[in-house]
């Protein structure tokens, strides 16, 4: 009789022990998601400062080390200073330049976004004519962010497909 006790008392401490580790399974789970929807809103606030023209939120949300790798493989990474004046550049270059996030997608400490813009070539430089025409980019970035702050951007854009809409030509070089 007294084994018919015991059993049902060890198979509630079964179940309570997978409770607790489905719990802390779930908690954990919990805990990553958020952290990876609070990266993804970051990415959205970078692109939207990027639309606003707004140079603070730049120093609001990147990392004073942060690099961008453009192409994603360089050797050589800009700086945070360099980034920004590479910016400055484009928005006095494309004062009309617009961003639409197409996918957005966080694993962890990285998020991945396409996405594509248009603009109006200006002719504000000698070697390009003005213009009414709007022109589209792409590309397709990982960005890693630690603390709330993005320390990484690893980039791949279609610079040749930008440059042939601004009239530029594709020329072998003589060896």
């Amino acid at each position: 009789m007294k084994k018919f006790y015991v059993l049902p008392i060890i198979l509630c401490l079964l179940v309570s022990c997978q409770d607790t580790e489905t719990l802390a399974e779930l908690e954990e789970l919990k805990a990553k998601t958020a952290l990876e929807e609070q990266n993804k809103a970051l990415i959205e606030k970078y692109i939207e400062a990027w639309n606003t023209k707004d140079m603070q939120v730049f120093d609001e949300i990147l990392d004073p080390q942060f690099k961008i790798f453009v192409p994603s493989n360089s050797s050589s990474p800009l700086s945070l200073e360099q980034h920004k004046a590479w910016i400055q550049g484009i928005f006095q270059d494309f004062p009309d330049i617009h961003y639409h996030i197409q996918d957005l997608v966080a694993e962890g400490d990285k998020v991945s976004l396409r996405w594509d813009c248009h603009a109006t070539i200006p002719g504000n430089t000698p070697d390009e004519p003005p213009s009414d025409k709007q022109i589209l980019g792409s590309a397709i970035e990982i960005y890693r962010i630690v603390d709330g702050k993005i320390v990484e951007e690893r980039s791949e854009m279609d610079g040749l497909g930008w440059n042939i809409q601004m009239g530029y030509t594709l020329v072998m070089k003589d060896e």
